[in-house]
Order: structure tokens, then sequence, then C-alpha cells
């Protein structure tokens, strides 16, 4: 029951958005996919709910209230660490948004780092399709290029190092390296 709650909510919450690498795709196959990730890598109902949500605080106008409210603080601390860092997020640099969410996984809660990593395994994945299908082009949909997202993407890997030998991070490991092969 909480995870098809935490779907209805996300659902609603994304209502008419649209990921930025497909226009046509609407959003929330993102979260369910994350959610999906999540699943098949045995994480319970919690994890799975906020792999769902973990993407109403930063791109909707769901509150950290709401959230608390709906499905309890450990939900919402799960969505606020895999979330990038919320305050003064449009006027904070992308280099320093990414540099914190880096350093941040390192340390962060086994939990954490699970949502994280499905977040980062789907957003690598629908890159690799575009990439099928658009080649180069991909990099100009990015505000920073292909040695931006190589070194982001790398550093990822890095701090989520701890979940080596889930199937999930050894897929996403896999991915970074395909996507970035040179």
């Amino acid at each position: 029951m909480l995870v098809i709650r935490a779907l209805e909510l996300a659902a609603r919450a994304h209502q008419g958005g649209t990921r930025k690498g497909n226009l046509s795709l609407p959003y929330i196959v993102h979260p369910v996919e994350v959610a999906m990730i999540l699943q098949e890598n045995g994480m319970n109902e919690e994890i799975i709910a906020a792999g769902l949500l973990h993407d109403t605080l930063e791109d909707t106008k769901i509150t950290r209230e709401e959230l608390k409210n709906y499905f309890g603080e450990r939900i919402l601390n799960l969505v606020i660490g895999a979330s990038e860092k919320l305050e003064n997020r449009d006027n904070t640099c992308w280099e320093k948004r990414k540099k914190h969410t880096v350093n941040y996984l390192k340390d962060a809660s086994m939990a954490v780092k699970y949502v994280a990593c499905a977040d980062k395994l789907s957003n690598i994945k629908s890159m690799i399709r575009d990439y099928d299908v658009i080649k180069d082009e991909l990099w100009q949909r990015f505000n920073r290029g292909y040695e931006k997202q190589k070194w982001y993407y790398q550093s990822l890997v890095e701090s989520l190092k701890d979940l080596e030998g889930l199937k999930m991070y050894d897929q996403f490991k896999d991915c970074v390296e395909e996507l970035f092969q040179n």
C-alpha cells in the first residue's frame, strides 16, 4: 500500500512533465524505473517509495512538510538524501552542486545510496538509449558537455563503491564505462 500511495503522489506531482532527453516521454517513467530497479535489488517498501518520490522535492511543488505528513520522517529523509542540495539550487553553479552530491554520497547511509544509485542508473540508461539514436548530439542537451558529464558519472561510481556486488551498482558502473568509453 505504501508503494501505491507513493506512486499516486509522484504521478500527480509530475503530471504533464517530460524528461529532459526525451520530450515525448512522461516524466513519471523515470521514478517508476527507479522503483523497479530498487525492487529488483530486493529493497524494502520504504526505499522503493522513496525511489518513486525522489524527484518530487527538486522538480515539483510538493514540500518537505507534505512528504513528511504523507509518508513520515524516514521516507522524507531518504528523499532529501537522494536529492541535490535544495537550498540555493538555482543560484549554485552546476560544478558546486555536483561536487556536493559526489562528496555527500561517499558518507551517506546505505539506504540513501540505494536510492541514489537506482536514480543514476536510470539516468545513464536513458542517456545510452538516446546516444544510440542521436550519437554525439546527446551532449548538446546538457548545460555541461561530454567531459563534465564523464567526470560526474565516473565520480558517482567512486562515491557509491560501497554498493559493489549489488546488481544495480554493477550495472551502473558498466553503463558509465559503456557511455564514457573514451
